[in-house]
């Protein structure tokens, strides 16, 4: 059976996170490209939200009896056969995997134009990420 106090507290972190990432919404394409400051913080918060999110699915995932997922991007999949999200959701939300990745792993390589045109869709999936998993804990802990 889920914690939901441990997936609550999770999801403060995590919308703290997006709050952080809200306030490069504004910042325009250019005032990012040429401030390395904007493109870190946008870079490790994208890699923050992502990891905490895995680290939720695989969390609920393992408490409902299952193995854990195989990799980041199976946790969202896996955490939608489960509830937590809807699949739709899941497929849009599996590829931000593929960006934390590139961000951790292969620092020298990132594009930063995606990772700034990531700002608004990442916001706008983990927020509606956020509220299927705030619903869940709320029916787990009933």
């Amino acid at each position: 059976m889920v914690d939901p106090l441990i997936v609550k507290r999770k999801l403060q972190k995590l919308a703290g996170y997006l709050k952080e990432l809200e306030t490069l919404q504004d910042v325009t394409l250019e005032e990012y490209l040429n401030d390395f400051r904007h493109k870190r913080v946008a870079e490790r918060l994208v890699q923050l939200i992502v990891d905490i999110a895995v680290d939720i699915n695989t969390h609920v995932v393992v408490d409902a009896d299952n193995p854990p997922p195989d990799d980041a991007y199976s946790s969202f999949i896996e955490a939608a056969k489960i509830g937590i999200i809807s699949l739709e959701l899941a497929k849009r939300l599996a590829p931000s995997t593929g960006e934390r990745n590139v961000i951790v792993h292969e620092y020298e390589e990132i594009n930063d134009i995606i990772v700034y045109e990531s700002i608004s869709e990442s916001l706008d999936l983990y927020w509606e990420y956020l509220a299927f998993v705030f619903e869940y804990t709320k029916k787990a802990s009933t």
